[in-house]
């Protein structure tokens, strides 16, 4: 039967080349969207880190003429100030790198003969509680570590597993940037965004580093405020730290606004992915029932002389299934040729298994649609009567 059907394939091989090339196409489009898909929900299945809900961020101008000394101080007085405000529940400072924020530090340094590369984040002992980090193993900074021999470093759980795997870190002395304490070790923790990627961590104390290597003073921070306060206190916090700083440079945001704009990145591309692939599955589908409709009508005398002969209607509805189902398959076997050379040969930086499991997804998603779309040509070619069908001839 197969041979017969692939001589009926070749004889009308010019409509069966569209579909074929459709189906090539749809193929290669819905591999890297689904591959793709896979990869963004993988990682925003993985937990944030941080709580970001009920709380802002906030920049201040603090004044030029301020040494060290005088700037720390000034910090610890507008913290002060603002947790006296009853909606204010957090208050934490913290370096140019923030939360859902463009900045980015990357430093590194060669431990035991082991390249190691993270990103770096600058915030108080103030930071863990404020933004709600869960902390696996350790604890955060606490002021008693800056008197100690060497200065306190929290590093996330990514940053342990990617390097020392099965290891404890806590109390480990790093030469990054300094020779620095390991204090504590985080849960997963991705500041830019839900799509981020979990990579290797480590936060530094920022007022030792401000009062020892004398950097500048760090101008942000974070607010968690009571739930539904931000509305009524925006006011009463802006003009507090006005009259702190004695600026009126000061922006304040909405954490929850700015991660719906750090994930948007990815969002928009998703969404025009997906758009697309819905138009060429229907773009397929219209095919196939077009295709088919047209062949049924073009050998009604076929199919009435062959239901003349003994055929059954399941053997029709099956025979006219099976020949787009060799199209088809031909279509997603050389498709499937092009899109396991992907994470073979690692073309992208995206993990091999998200093809494979796009290579998947794509030829179950066409192989259901070209079934469910030749079903109901076929079973009306089924059910043409061949007295009918003959006296037409």
């Amino acid at each position: 039967m197969i041979g017969h059907l692939l001589k009926l394939m070749w004889n009308k091989r010019r409509a069966n080349s569209m579909i074929f090339l459709e189906i090539l196409l749809a193929f290669i489009v819905l591999f890297g969207v689904y591959g793709f898909l896979g990869y963004c929900f993988e990682r925003y299945s993985s937990p944030l880190g941080f709580s970001y809900e009920n709380s802002i961020g906030v920049r201040v101008d603090l004044p030029d003429d301020l040494d060290s000394l005088g700037a720390i101080q000034l910090q610890e007085r507008i913290r002060r100030d603002l947790l006296d405000l009853p909606q204010v529940e957090g208050v934490t400072w913290l370096g140019p790198v923030n939360p859902f924020g463009s900045s980015t530090w990357m430093n590194g340094s060669e431990v035991n003969g082991q390249n190691i590369m993270a990103q770096m984040m600058f915030t108080d002992e103030h930071f863990a509680e404020t933004a709600e980090v869960e902390l696996i193993e350790g604890r955060w900074f606490e002021p008693g570590d800056y008197s100690s021999k060497y200065p306190p470093m929290v590093v996330n759980k990514e940053f342990q597993e990617r390097y020392y795997p099965g290891t404890s870190v806590i109390d480990s002395v790093f030469d990054i940037g300094g020779e620095y304490q390991v204090v504590g070790v985080t849960g997963d923790f991705k500041f830019k965004g839900n799509f981020a990627e979990n990579f290797p961590l480590v936060w530094y104390p920022q007022l030792h580093r401000m009062q020892e290597e004398d950097n500048s003073p760090f101008e942000m921070m974070i607010l968690r405020l009571q739930p539904g306060s931000l509305a009524d206190v925006e006011e009463t916090i802006y003009k507090q730290l006005v009259a702190a700083v004695k600026s009126t440079e000061v922006v304040i945001w909405d954490m929850a606004k700015d991660r719906k704009k750090a994930n948007r990145d990815i969002v928009v591309p998703i969404v025009i992915l997906s758009i697309i692939s819905a138009f060429l599955l229907i773009n397929i589908a219209l095919g196939l029932f077009g295709v088919l409709f047209t062949q049924i009508n073009r050998r009604r005398a076929e199919i009435g002389l062959r239901k003349a002969m003994g055929a059954t209607p399941s053997q029709i509805t099956t025979q006219f299934v099976m020949e787009i189902l060799l199209v088809t398959s031909a279509a997603l076997l050389l498709g499937a040729f092009f899109a396991v050379q992907v994470p073979l040969l690692e073309l992208t930086p995206i993990p091999g298994k998200y093809f494979y499991f796009g290579i998947l997804g794509a030829i179950a998603t066409i192989l259901l649609i070209v079934v469910l779309c030749a079903f109901v040509p076929s079973r009306q070619a089924a059910s043409l009567q061949p007295a009918s069908v003959l006296h037409e001839e």
